[in-house]
């Protein structure tokens, strides 16, 4: 087992303890995050260094299951950095994290199965750069989801919580939802559109697979944003709807991926 994802996968842990301490307001929140910022940025900057060097050896073949999660979870993490300084997301890190370390320990854990891979075809780099993309913002509006659904329960539980009195109001909880939503709406129909002249020709069982699933996730996402413009479709419902949405992203790229791979 390689040290280096190791060591990033317990610096997400200890990041994951920072956050939890700043939402509850437990020791100076200034200093502790001024050193929660540089400790992430080079936490990730860590991360990128070992998934550049875990993906681009096959650089030009299709990537195998545990190299897209990988690069899954690190654009996740790039578009939390990204909007950190924008917006009131840092409880994200409570989900993403852990995920994140997760993810890294298990990438060691799984053999790699490159040599199976076939060449990525000449003029997809767009449709896969777009594809990583949106799976990036919608990912993070998943994990919002997942909060924002324990924080419309834990509404119903009258005893006092100092880590849901830590969370942002509802309505924001929701905007920002719907803010990354629209963005990976936006990005999930570029890569549909740009991936479309390869289905054309090359529409094997994997392939269509993969277009049925993500066609169906663009409808859901597009049915959600629909009703939120509509009649402002907000609550359980909206959750539960950005949950559909999400499972058949899922499947559609790393569940078929893993399918064909491991032969399931």
């Amino acid at each position: 087992m390689e040290l280096l994802p190791v060591i990033i996968a317990l610096m997400y842990i200890v990041l994951t303890l920072i956050v939890r301490t700043m939402l509850m307001n437990e020791i100076n929140i200034d200093l502790l995050k001024k050193f929660f910022n540089i400790l992430v940025h080079i936490n990730f900057l860590l991360f990128v260094f070992y998934s550049y060097n875990t993906i681009y050896p096959t650089y030009g073949l299709g990537f195998s299951f545990i190299q897209s999660l990988l690069l899954t979870l690190l654009i996740i993490n790039i578009f939390f950095l990204l909007f950190m300084f924008q917006k009131q997301i840092y409880h994200l890190g409570l989900i993403l994290f852990p995920l994140t370390a997760f993810v890294l320990i298990m990438s060691q854990s799984i053999e790699d199965i490159s040599n199976t891979q076939k060449v990525i075809p000449e003029g997809l780099q767009l449709h896969i750069l777009t594809s990583f993309a949106s799976y990036g913002l919608l990912g993070l509006a998943a994990i919002q989801a997942l909060l924002l659904n324990y924080q419309e329960k834990q509404l119903k539980n009258v005893t006092n919580s100092k880590f849901l009195a830590s969370l942002p109001a509802i309505e924001v909880m929701e905007k920002i939802m719907f803010d990354l939503i629209a963005l990976g709406f936006m990005l999930l129909t570029l890569s549909l559109l740009s991936g479309a002249p390869f289905v054309i020709q090359n529409s094997n069982l994997h392939v269509m697979q993969k277009i049925l699933f993500s066609l169906i996730a663009w409808l859901t996402f597009a049915y959600l944003l629909y009703k939120r413009f509509s009649n402002g479709v907000r609550g359980k419902r909206a959750i539960n709807i950005t949950f559909s949405g999400i499972i058949f992203l899922f499947i559609a790229y790393l569940g078929t991926k893993l399918l064909f791979e491991f032969h399931i």
